[in-house]
């Protein structure tokens, strides 16, 4: 495993017990899950009181091109099921997972994803959702298990 792997893990880890806000917290959560994993793009979903996403924290995406997406994921097609099964969920092409329901319009091009449970004292909070690897492959076992263990923090 890569010595700047192990390092971002470590950081996710520290800024996790430093306690920050919890804004602050979650968007450096994803932005070491986005290192880690080398993915484009990552995002934290967090589950509102009627189980759907209530919060979306985002990181890869510039403000622009978020303003072009008609609509924010509400927590259908793989991100509700990870909603619903709340275990890692690693494919290789979202479009073909049977969850899948597309994309809303405006929305980037996304292929691969890995998924991850997030919990806040033992309570399911949310879910991490990172996409599209830089290096074109997909998602490994190896970073499954790097990114499932931020969760374990």
């Amino acid at each position: 495993m890569e010595v700047s792997r192990l390092s971002a893990l470590s950081e996710s880890v520290i800024d996790i017990a430093k306690g920050e806000d919890l804004k602050t917290s979650l968007k450096l959560l994803v932005e070491n899950a986005v290192a880690i994993s080398g993915a484009t793009y990552g995002a934290l979903g967090a589950i509102g009181k009627d189980g759907s996403l209530e919060e979306f924290t985002y990181v890869g995406l510039s403000e622009e091109s978020a303003d072009e997406i008609a609509s924010f994921p509400e927590g259908k097609g793989l991100l509700g099921h990870l909603l619903m099964h709340p275990i890692a969920l690693r494919v290789n092409s979202i479009q073909s997972h049977s969850a899948s329901v597309g994309f809303p319009s405006g929305h980037p091009s996304m292929s691969s994803f890995l998924g991850v449970p997030i919990r806040i004292r033992d309570e399911i909070y949310g879910s991490l959702y990172l996409t599209e690897k830089r290096d074109g492959e997909n998602f490994t076992e190896e970073e499954e298990q790097l990114v499932s263990a931020i969760d374990s923090a």
